[in-house]
């Protein structure tokens, strides 16, 4: 059973995410979203990259991007490669997101805490 085919037909939570992130056929699951359901997931192995996206037309999982690794390519291109991809899939421009709504930009507030 391929990876896609193993995801539910709806978003996935947090703990899923988690089971995903650990299985044994992936090194790497990472969602583009800042938290909760996530609809757009890439996944990586040693060998390649994958970008997933919840597609509601198909009732299900599609990967809308894979790229391969090798010696000219590396993870973090192929990351960023599969995110635009997800990003075209949803009707956005990649080259129109800025970093402050860009996926995965979310920043958490830390206390201030000098005046303690």
């Amino acid at each position: 059973m391929s990876v896609v085919e193993s995801l539910p037909p709806r978003p996935l939570n947090p703990q899923e995410l988690l089971q995903l992130n650990s299985a044994d056929a992936l090194e790497l699951a990472v969602p583009i979203e800042d938290g909760g359901r996530v609809t757009g997931v890439l996944v990586a192995t040693e060998s390649w990259v994958k970008g997933l996206a919840l597609d509601a037309d198909a009732d299900g999982w599609t990967v809308v991007e894979t790229v391969a690794l090798d010696a000219d390519t590396e993870r973090v291109d192929g990351l960023q490669a599969c995110e635009a991809e997800i990003l075209r899939f949803r009707g956005r421009d990649p080259d129109e997101v800025t970093p402050a709504d860009a996926p995965g930009a979310y920043e958490p507030a830390v206390p201030d805490r000098s005046e303690e």
